[in-house]
């Protein structure tokens, strides 16, 4: 007895994971962060089907952003 392949119907999956974006000038960041921190990042990153990456830097342009253009200005010229 043969069995049929189930496909689905959509898009076709491209390469690469979802949410991914080409960065333009990417730079890698270590960070020790606590471990709830962590859990809650990932806890993030898998209910929206996001990398971890994806949610660390949304986190960082939000903190950014808050911050005043002045200070910003000093610390881009660092």
């Amino acid at each position: 007895m043969k069995t049929e392949r189930a496909t689905r119907a959509g898009a076709p999956r491209r390469g690469g994971r979802a949410g991914d974006k080409k960065l333009s000038e990417p730079v890698t960041l270590f960070a020790a962060i606590e471990a709830e921190q962590h859990e809650a990042l990932r806890a993030i990153a898998f209910s929206e089907r996001r990398s971890l990456a994806d949610v660390v830097r949304e986190a960082l342009t939000g903190f950014i952003a808050r911050q005043p253009a002045r200070r910003r200005l000093v610390a881009a010229k660092r």
